[in-house]
């Protein structure tokens, strides 16, 4: 790539070897209005099967030949809880299809969707999806599409629209020409020879490669083993595919191309430059990334006046996950008061590092798509009092927060916590009692307390002791380290290895 420009060479450049760049195009709208189906229908490939519940959960991005014009796509998320991937897609973009449904019209996400848009502000055309349902209802669609500021054509505005069926295929075609058309009156430009510049749209940790992450270029040419810079990190490109997998040694604009090479993941949404050894980025960074600034870390979601104070650990898979994870997270405390106080906002699988700067007290630990050990999980849970919930569907998270909050911790507020004690015999039953012997883990036990009974690291059932004995002799307390005789009334079948955490009721 020769030797590097400085920036007064880099602004000559600017106005010299401008040619046609493809548009990159960001594909909005609400949940399960068919913008998986429609790409899906472009590109030929499937892409619902591979996703939980056939929605998709991480930014993607996909090249197309029409007409032999080259068209990039950036298809985000429609949940809710992906509005900020969504706001960052349409800044990356050139144009933005709006999707809505024929049979369910303008929503609350649409309407995110078109603030996105605005924000960004780029132009769009309006695809109305699912033509081919008996409920489909276009004029429907475009009254309340006028109703929220959008003027399309043939009813008195400007803005595009193309009724369309990923089923059987009709309309997509006159999308795709009106798509390639207004990318025609953008008059789109960028220059090959230029530093390679552009845009963060995916990152994460793969298990085997490392930092693995996904760019768009937007100017330049990008070569392998080229240095690369955002503000927050660098590296240099050890690998380089294009979107199918297929490893390239160079990508211009406006390709997506996965890289491994970052030292550290770089946020979703950030800038990037990158050049040959010897590369002046300090002055290249000030011209390009200008205004680009590493996100404050998280501390604390939810309610900052609520008297109840969740320690949090949160792991990942990806970022545009742990953005997600945030959101949800916060909505919850602040519906319900709480506070969560962040110990850990990470990729990677739950681990015994992890569980360690747990709060002895309780922690909850919240996974999306991520793996737990075990063995690990269950050695630690006999030293701290760890809640997990671990799953694979976001929106399956918000529900499942707020009911294990509610269960495991706000219990605490009218509660005094004892000690914790292992069942190491269970004896025969009486009178729809148990008899079990015990040893106390931590704290002390005390007759007529109460208890969660745990097992598998998750609460199970509740009890309460009815009578304690030390040796053969009623007690009244037993202390850490101590072995004793406990009877109990318990809902649940307690077995030998459970573990008893015990409180009082004030």
């Amino acid at each position: 790539m020769g030797s590097s420009p400085t920036p007064s060479a880099m602004k000559k450049e600017k106005t010299e070897n401008l040619i046609t760049r493809p548009p990159v195009v960001v594909v909005l709208g609400h949940v399960d209005h068919g913008k998986t189906s429609l790409l899906d229908y472009v590109k030929r490939t499937k892409i619902a099967e591979k996703e939980s519940g056939g929605i998709t959960q991480h930014i993607g991005a996909y090249e197309i030949i029409f007409k032999g014009s080259k068209i990039t796509f950036i298809d985000t998320p429609g949940h809710e809880a992906f509005s900020k991937i969504r706001s960052q897609g349409a800044k990356i973009a050139d144009i933005a299809i709006l999707v809505v449904a024929a049979d369910e019209g303008v929503k609350p996400q649409t309407i995110e969707s078109l603030l996105c848009i605005k924000e960004a502000d780029i132009p769009f055309v309006v695809a109305i999806t699912k033509m081919d349902k008996e409920m489909a209802n276009s004029e429907k669609v475009k009254q309340e599409l006028l109703k929220n500021g959008v003027l399309l054509e043939k009813m008195g505005g400007d803005v595009p629209f193309q009724e369309v069926s990923a089923k059987t295929g009709s309309g997509i075609d006159d999308l795709l020409e009106m798509v390639l058309l207004v990318a025609e009156m953008e008059e789109l430009k960028a220059d090959p020879e230029a530093i390679a510049s552009g845009a963060v749209i995916e990152s994460y940790i793969d298990r085997q490669r490392g930092n693995t992450v996904t760019l768009i270029i937007t100017n330049g040419t990008l070569h392998h083993n080229d240095e690369i810079r955002t503000i927050s990190t660098k590296g240099k490109i050890k690998i380089m595919e294009d979107f199918l997998g297929k490893s390239i040694k160079k990508a211009s604009f406006s390709s997506p191309v996965q890289i491994i090479g970052f030292e550290r993941l770089p946020l979703v949404g950030e800038k990037f430059v990158a050049g040959t050894k010897g590369t002046n980025f300090d002055d290249i960074l000030k011209e390009e990334l200008s205004g680009d600034k590493e996100r404050v870390k998280v501390n604390v979601l939810g309610d900052k006046d609520a008297e109840l104070v969740i320690p949090l650990v949160i792991k990942s898979d990806v970022l545009n996950s742990k953005e997600a994870l945030e959101k949800i997270i916060d909505q919850v405390g602040k519906r319900n008061h709480w506070l969560f106080r962040v110990l850990r906002n990470r990729i990677g699988d739950i681990s015994d590092d992890d569980l360690k700067i747990a709060d002895n007290e309780g922690t909850l630990i919240v996974g999306f798509r991520v793996q737990k050990r075990p063995e690990i999980i269950n050695t630690l849970l006999s030293k701290k009092r760890l809640i997990i919930i671990n799953e694979d569907v976001i929106y399956e998270l918000e529900d499942k927060i707020e009911e294990i909050v509610k269960k495991e911790f706000v219990i605490v507020l009218s509660t005094k916590q004892l000690g914790k004690l292992e069942v190491l015999a269970v004896f025969n039953p009486v009178k729809k009692k148990q008899l079990i012997g015990g040893r106390v883990l931590e704290g002390k036990i005390l007759n007529k307390a109460h208890f969660s009974l745990w097992r598998d690291d998750k609460t199970i059932a509740s009890g309460k002791i009815i009578n304690l004995q030390r040796g053969r002799n009623d007690v009244n307390e037993v202390e850490t380290n101590e072995k004793c005789g406990l009877l109990v009334e318990c809902s649940q079948k307690i077995e030998k290895d459970d573990l008893l955490d015990c409180f009082q009721k004030i």
